[in-house]
Parts: structure tokens; C-alpha cells; sequence
């Protein structure tokens, strides 16, 4: 015998014309079995529901329609809105928590973007006190890349190696006088330490400066393509007489406007 299910009762009841209206006059809300309670004669040719049931059985159903179907499907509504209403619950949770982990980073983050803005602003201050550093860091360097020869003739003006000792070597009057000299002896000779020593010579004239209200240094300072002059100017070219400066070797500079030593040029 093959078991009944829902399918095969639905294709049951669609093959057989007589049961399919049947049940539409259930589904229309006339009772079929309403003739029988009032003695009145049944409808005719529609098989009562004993004959049905007979004639499933006959063709092999021997399960029953299930009669509390509409109960099960209620029931199982009924869970599934318990299920979505647990689920909802858990995603509300869920999504609680993620605020809640929203919220503890953007703090975190405000903490950081603070910290970074102090950083920087350390930072700049950092950079503003090197640049009040940088000319003396510079004029080390540049000492610093002598040659051995030229340094070691050099001990005499700079006896300390320290900033503070470089500068204060350097800025007597006394050591900007011998600086200069060994300027012009390093352009006699065709060095090329003669400008490094031009360099540091400008520095140190700065610093001296700084010491009075006026400055009494004042620099000589010739540019390529201007005119020779030989009230300020010294050609270092021999044998040479020249019109125009083709290069500057040593500026040359005055003390209270007066020419000390005129600028070295070729």
C-alpha cells in the first residue's frame, strides 16, 4: 500500500471532477451534507465524504487527512516569529555592541589626533631653535671640510672644538685678522680652501658685529662681470692686468669704513 502524503491527495482530488466540486462547495461555504440533515434529498452525483474517504482507500491511500493541518501551520508561524524576534534581539545586541566599540575608538582616536597635535606643535618649536643654530652648524661643517693642512695651520685661531669655543675663538678681532691672512696665503697658493675660508671669515665678521650698535666690519664684495678696481680690488692673476672680475677668491673688507684689505680676485 503506498503511503498517503499532500501532494498525492491534491492530484487525487484534481483528477476527479465530482470530488474537485465537492470540495468547492466546502470551500464556498455550502454544506453538501445539509440535505441530508434537513430529509432533503443530497446533491446528486457529489459522493459523500465516507465515499471519498472509500475510494482513497480503494486506489491505495491508507493515510487520513490530517485534520489539525491548519493548527501545525499556526504553530509553525508561531515559531518562526519566536526565532525572528530572538534573532532581532541578538542583531540589536550585536549592533549595541558595535557603537559601543564605535564610541571607545573615536575617544582613542581624539586622544591620538591631541597627541599628534602636540607632537607637532613640539616639533616646531624643536625646528624653530635649530634654525637659530643652523648658521653656526653651517660654519662648523664648512670648517670641518678643511683640509688637515689647512686646519692644523689653523690651531693658533680655533684652540676648542666645541660650538661654544668655535664661536668664541673665532669671533675675536684678533682671530679675524689672522683668518684673513691665511685666506690670501691659501689664494696665493691656488687653493680652493681659500673660499671656505671666505666663508668663515663673512660668519665671524657677522658675529663681531652683533657685539656693537653699529657694525664696524663692513665686507667687500665684488661680483663676476663688474669692472676691476684696484682701490678695492687685488688680481691675484700675474702678469695679468684685467678689466673685468671673472671671479672672487677673498672678499676684502674695512674697519669703521676705512680698507683694511682689498678683495682678492682674478
Amino acid at each position: 500500500m503506498a503511503k498517503m502524503d499532500w501532494d498525492s491527495i491534491r492530484q487525487f482530488i484534481l483528477e476527479d471532477r465530482k470530488i474537485k466540486e465537492y470540495f468547492l462547495l466546502l470551500a464556498g461555504g455550502e454544506n453538501p451534507m445539509r440535505a441530508e440533515c434537513s430529509n432533503r434529498e443530497p446533491i446528486s452525483g457529489i459522493p459523500s465524504p465516507r465515499t471519498v474517504r472509500e475510494n482513497m482507500q480503494a486506489a491505495g491511500y491508507t493515510s487520513e487527512i490530517p485534520v489539525g493541518a491548519a493548527g501545525v501551520q499556526d504553530e509553525m508561524q508561531e515559531n518562526s516569529i519566536l526565532a525572528l524576534r530572538s534573532e532581532n534581539r541578538a542583531l540589536r545586541q550585536e549592533l549595541e555592541d558595535a557603537q559601543q566599540h564605535m564610541a571607545a575608538l573615536e575617544a582613542e582616536l581624539s586622544k591620538l589626533r591631541q597627541a599628534d597635535l602636540a607632537a607637532q606643535e613640539k616639533l616646531q618649536a624643536t625646528l624653530e631653535k635649530l634654525t637659530e643654530f643652523e648658521p653656526v652648524s653651517r660654519a662648523m661643517e664648512l670648517y670641518g671640510s678643511l683640509g688637515e693642512k689647512s686646519k692644523d695651520a689653523m690651531k693658533n685661531i680655533f684652540r676648542a672644538s666645541s660650538p661654544d669655543g668655535f664661536i668664541s675663538c673665532g669671533v675675536q678681532k684678533n682671530s679675524l685678522s689672522n683668518l684673513w691672512d691665511y685666506g690670501r696665503t691659501l689664494a696665493a697658493d691656488g687653493s680652493e680652501d681659500c673660499l671656505k675660508i671666505d666663508g668663515l671669515f663673512a660668519y665671524f665678521v657677522s658675529l663681531y658685529n652683533l657685539t656693537f650698535d653699529q657694525p664696524v666690519y663692513s665686507l667687500i664684495e665684488p661680483q663676476t662681470g663688474d669692472r676691476f678696481d684696484e682701490d678695492i680690488h687685488v688680481c691675484l692673476t700675474r702678469g695679468t692686468r684685467i678689466q673685468k672680475i671673472s671671479g672672487v677668491l677673498l672678499r676684502g673688507y674695512r674697519v669703521n669704513g676705512k680698507t683694511i684689505n682689498k678683495a682678492l680676485v682674478k
